[in-house]
């Protein structure tokens, strides 16, 4: 109280809730004695006024102008603040409550959810405490500071209870994402306190949720044609349904866009509303009917009566007008805004009444209206010509084929067959190729007045299955060939009854012939008409029937007139009904382009009046020539091109020289003078002749030839002197005054008609000849050669010499007779060219490892390198053998010793051996008295009878027996000697058949085992061709230098290169050994069975070579 904040100040305490609540209490508790005078106020939006809530004061009307203690009736305004003093004592001091109840005394409190006005009672934003007359006891009076110091408000707590205003709709408030509290709406409403239907949701109007109903929000029915609506309670009187939409799409309208907007229709679909857009001017109305067709005015057509009907044009308010086409000329139709008449193709004006500029011939047939002019492309102005009548080329067929040919595919010609009976002529095919009438000559030529008219014929076939082409009919001239099918231009397909077949020889595209040609090209065919086919057959084995051809065309004379036939108004410098000649004083420009060359007028300098007309050469005169008169004639000069009569004058020169002036000078000079003159009155010798004309520097001599041999270069200057004749300039490498000589080192005949076989140089060369001299004999060639040197240019060694090089002449080889295959040399390092296995520059010593020096080579030693001492051998070729080791080669272990892997050499069989070897010798030497007993068979000089021969065979099976019983005694020395006894037994007793069949045999044997000799020398021969060409490429292997990479990777071309030539080399030699082992094996066999069949011819000497082979066998 002490700052003065006693009645009528005040002071207000306000809180701020942030939204609207629904208020149910407020309480206050104060530190201090509760006021006397204070008020609760509310307001319902956060910038609204100040309503009272409560009033508090024990002066109730005079302060707040309010009965004291007052309530409300019902039916009385629930929203007025009520006044009390029952919170307005002094006492209690401190810790006294106020509580404000905000539905306590209002009549409708029960029934809050269908009461909106206390709803809004309690709707509050914000709550103001206004503290407006303190308690006192009566001392304030007194204005001392300590009593007014004790007097002040003082509020320990202050409580507000309520929920947050959502009308019903949501059960919670939440923050929204500036951190203010809005109800979290359900029932599609919205807005801060669920106070609003959500947009769209205007179905029924927005009601505060009860206990008993949600009453949520309903969305409008728009049938899918706008997301936007609003509440019409009109509409929602009428008919239960509030919702209103708005900017309805697809152009539709209605409270639910059930219909379209007015001058619209629904489409097909009934998706949308389109516009019926019906033309103002057309139609009879805006609106369409369900369709889309608007009513037209009279002329009009179009479902939207835009456009005038065929054959009206200029819409108007009235209608559409009648257009007034030529119908010749025209479509019958018009510019439906200008009127102007569609016209064909080649007519023109506004009612298509005349031909467009290069045509005529209005006529109605002509789909293009106009034919175009031809007049040989000269003029673009024609007309139709008078006195010619329509007139057909036909081929009726009643007495013959008319000239009617056949043609295949390929040109070859076919006969046609003409029908007596049915007058037609016919093609049969054997195959699916084609065959075609071809058109006699009556059909062909100049047939340029048929252009626009029509080919007739009547076509049948045999059977129906024919197949059509591109190329039918076909038609062929001045460079051009066009064809069409024959279903093309309204034609059908061909049957076996006859039908009539027409085609229009024009070039539009109603008239399809291919490939398509411009029309002064299709006439160019038409004037020149070389071919006209007819496809005959379409299937195979069948046949075409042909009859009744004709091709309209006109000709001069009475009847019908024919029209399209064209007369030209030609141009300066062409005449003729077509412009087809040149005017006198005119002539082709381009003559190989025949009448269509452009005619031009004659230019003849003013020396002629015309020329011919083909190539243009005029009618020179007053001296003049060529083909424009644009120079004189030989023997006259002047300038032709004055085009004066004098121009040309004649020369001053001997007879037959010409003359010409020189431009700058004016001076004359003679030009063609006599053959070896010049000069500008031809009075000096001409360069290439010599004399002296005017007999300046003595007798008067004639220009003559210099003689050079033909050694000048004729285009040359100044090649021989023009008084003497002597040749300067030879050529060819010749010399002399008349070059008939050849030059030092160059050697021929100078005179030679053939450059060929002029001076040649004599290239000696410097290492065989004398001195190193470069000439030769200059008719021979010949070098002077240094000893033994030899050839022309003395360049090579005689046979048998070599070391041409050393400038003395040329060495003899010296090879050896023997060890040399052919006493020559190598030219270079004079080696001799040796046998196999001989060495040697003179080829005289055989190879290491080699023996046998003899005029075929050396053999190899072929020492076994585990039997011998070294692979040398002796001069025989046996190899010098170790201890143990027997054989040529030493290759086989010595009687009594035998070989061991384990152990190198042969080692010496135990003592108890010498007892089996020295048994075996006895045994060796039996065989070898019963060899001789059969030998003796064989010496016996006398014939041998059967009788004697059996007995002999017998005494020799004795003994074989006698020895086979000791060899079967001995058989723990030997058991194998055994087995071949026993072999020999049964081969004695088998001879007397096999003799009896080995004559037959014998001859052909023989003759067998030359041929395998021969084929065996054949083998080693290229065995040996093999080997040698397998050491040249090693060895040419082993000389190639392969760069080895510098860098790592893989290996280079050459390496690889290298590496597979030696794997092949090697894989060569492999198989020449396997080759040569084979031949070797198969000679050494056929050697055998030649000699063991030869003894058997002779007789009993089988049995021998049999006892032979077991010895021989023994012994190994």
């Amino acid at each position: 109280m002490l700052a003065g904040i006693q009645y009528p100040n005040s002071i207000n305490l306000t809180l701020h809730l942030g939204k609207s609540f629904d208020i149910t209490y407020v309480r206050l508790k104060f530190h201090t004695s509760r006021p006397e005078s204070f008020a609760i106020y509310k307001r319902t939006s956060e910038d609204g006024p100040w309503i009272p809530y409560q009033y508090y004061s024990g002066s109730c009307e005079k302060t707040y102008s309010k009965i004291n203690r007052g309530f409300i009736r019902t039916g009385e305004d629930e929203q007025q603040a009520l006044c009390t003093d029952e919170f307005s004592d002094i006492s209690p001091l401190t810790g006294g409550n106020v509580a404000f109840s905000t539905l306590e005394g209002r009549p409708s409190k029960y029934n809050f959810d269908n009461s909106p006005v206390l709803q809004d009672w309690v709707t509050a934003t914000d709550i103001r405490v206004a503290l407006n007359r303190l308690n006192t006891f009566g001392d304030e009076v007194f204005n001392d500071p300590k009593v007014l110091k004790s007097y002040y408000y003082a509020i320990s707590d202050f409580a507000v209870g309520g929920r947050c205003k959502c009308n019903g709709h949501a059960s919670e408030c939440v923050k929204n994402e500036r951190s203010k509290l809005v109800c979290n709406c359900k029932h599609n409403t919205e807005g801060p306190d669920c106070n609003v239907c959500k947009p769209f949701y205007n179905d029924r109007p927005w009601r505060r949720a009860t206990a008993d109903n949600a009453n949520e929000c309903l969305p409008c029915n728009c049938n899918g044609k706008s997301g936007e609506c609003y509440f019409d309670s009109e509409l929602y009187r009428a008919t239960g349904h509030g919702g209103h939409c708005r900017n309805c799409a697809d152009n539709t309208d209605g409270p639910n866009c059930e219909r379209c907007l007015d001058n619209y229709y629904r489409d097909p679909s009934g998706q949308r509303c389109l516009s019926c857009s019906c033309n103002p001017v057309g139609s009879l109305s805006t609106q369409c009917d369900n369709t889309g067709r608007c009513s037209c005015k009279p002329g009009v057509t179009g479902d939207k009566c835009d456009r005038c009907q065929p054959g009206y044009h200029t819409l108007t308010a009235a209608g559409c007008r009648p257009c007034s086409c030529n119908p010749a000329g025209s479509t019958q139709e018009c510019d439906v805004q200008t009127g102007r008449c569609q016209c064909k193709e080649n007519v023109d004006g506004f009612n298509c009444d005349r031909c467009k500029l290069g045509y005529f011939n209005l006529d109605p047939q002509n789909p293009q209206g106009c034919t175009p002019c031809f007049c040989f492309q000269h003029s673009t102005v024609c007309e139709s010509a008078d006195g010619y009548h329509i007139h057909k080329i036909t081929s009726t067929f009643d007495r013959d084929e008319e000239g009617w040919k056949g043609q295949q595919r390929d040109g070859s010609s076919v006969p046609v067959q003409w029908s007596p009976t049915s007058r037609e002529i016919s093609l049969i095919s054997e195959d699916y190729f084609p065959i075609y009438f071809v058109a006699p000559e009556k059909f062909l030529g100049n047939q340029l007045l048929s252009y626009g008219q029509n080919l007739t014929l009547n076509f049948r076939i045999q059977r129906h299955d024919a197949r059509l082409s591109a190329e039918d009919i076909v038609l062929e001239g001045a460079g051009h060939r066009v064809a069409v099918p024959l279903i093309a231009q309204g034609n059908s397909y061909p049957e076996e009854e006859t039908q009539t077949f027409v085609f229009r020889l024009h070039d539009t595209t109603e008239y399809p012939w291919r490939p398509t040609l411009k029309h002064t090209d299709f006439q160019k065919l038409l004037y020149n008409l070389t071919s006209v086919m007819i496809r005959g057959t379409y299937s195979t084995r069948s046949a075409g029937y042909l009859d009744n051809v004709s091709l309209v065309t006109a000709r001069r004379g009475p009847g019908t007139p024919a029209r399209w036939v064209e007369k030209c108004t030609c141009p300066q410098g062409y005449l003729g009904q077509h412009c087809e000649q040149c005017d006198l004083g005119y002539r082709r420009s381009q003559p190989e382009l025949g009448l269509f060359s452009s005619c031009e007028p004659c230019i003849c300098n003013g020396h002629s009046d015309t020329c011919d007309s083909v190539t243009g050469m005029c009618n020179c005169q007053h001296n003049t020539t060529g083909m424009s008169c644009e120079r004189c004639k030989d023997g006259f000069y002047g300038d032709s091109t004055v085009g004066s009569s004098s121009d040309c004058k004649p020369c001053p020169c001997p007879a037959g020289a010409t003359c010409a002036v020189v431009p700058r000078t004016k001076e004359v000079v003679c030009t063609n003078c006599p053959t070896g003159t010049t000069g500008k009155r031809c009075e000096l010798c001409d360069d290439g002749f010599f004399g002296d004309p005017l007999g300046e520097n003595g007798p008067i001599r004639a220009c003559r030839a210099c003689s050079c041999n033909n050694n000048i270069d004729p285009n040359a200057v100044g090649n021989c002197n023009r008084e003497t004749g002597e040749c300067l300039k030879c050529i060819y490498n010749t010399t002399g005054v008349f070059c008939d000589r050849c030059k030092e080192g160059f050697y021929g005949d100078a005179r030679a008609a053939n450059v060929t076989d002029k001076c040649k140089p004599c290239s000696c060369s410097p290492y065989g000849t004398v001195d190193g001299k470069t000439t030769c004999s200059q008719v021979t060639g010949q070098c002077q050669c240094l000893p033994y040197v030899i050839n022309r240019d003395c360049s090579a060694c005689e046979p048998g010499f070599y070391n041409l090089q050393s400038g003395k002449g040329c060495e003899r080889c010296n090879c050896n007779s023997i060890g040399s295959t052919n006493g020559q040399c190598d030219i270079a390092s004079g080696q001799c060219e040796c046998q196999p296995g001989v060495t040697g520059q003179h080829c005289e010593r055989c190879e290491v490892n080699f023996f046998g020096f003899s005029s075929s080579g050396c053999k190899p030693c072929d020492c076994d390198p585990e039997g011998s001492e070294s692979a040398q051998c002796k001069d025989d070729g046996r190899c010098q053998c170790l201890p143990g080791f027997v054989g040529a080669r030493c290759d086989m272990c010595e009687e009594n010793y035998f070989y061991n892997r384990s152990t190198p050499g042969c080692q010496q069989c135990p003592n108890c051996y010498s007892l089996v070897r020295d048994k075996v010798n006895q045994q060796r030497q039996k065989l070898h008295d019963l060899q001789n007993l059969i030998d003796n068979l064989d010496n016996t000089e006398n014939t041998v009878s059967d009788k004697a021969f059996e007995d002999r065979l017998k005494e020799a099976e004795k003994t074989i027996m006698d020895l086979l019983e000791e060899a079967q005694a001995s058989k723990e020395v030997d058991k194998g000697l055994l087995d071949r006894l026993n072999n020999i037994n049964k081969t004695l007793n088998n001879q007397w058949n096999r003799l009896q069949n080995i004559k037959n045999t014998v001859d052909n044997t023989g003759t067998q085992a030359d041929r395998a000799r021969n084929r065996v020398r054949e083998a080693e021969d290229l065995i040996s061709t093999a080997r040698e060409e397998l050491d040249k490429a090693k060895e040419a292997i082993s000389k190639v230098d392969i760069k080895i990479p510098t860098t790592s990777g893989d290996p280079n071309n050459m390496t690889l290169l290298a590496e597979e030539a030696r794997k092949l080399s090697e894989k060569h030699k492999a198989d020449a050994d396997q080759i040569e082992k084979i031949a070797k094996d198969a000679n050494d066999t056929s050697t055998k069975a030649y000699n063991m069949l030869k003894k058997a011819l002779d007789g009993e000497n089988k049995t021998s070579s049999d006892i032979d082979e077991l010895n021989r066998k023994y012994v190994l």
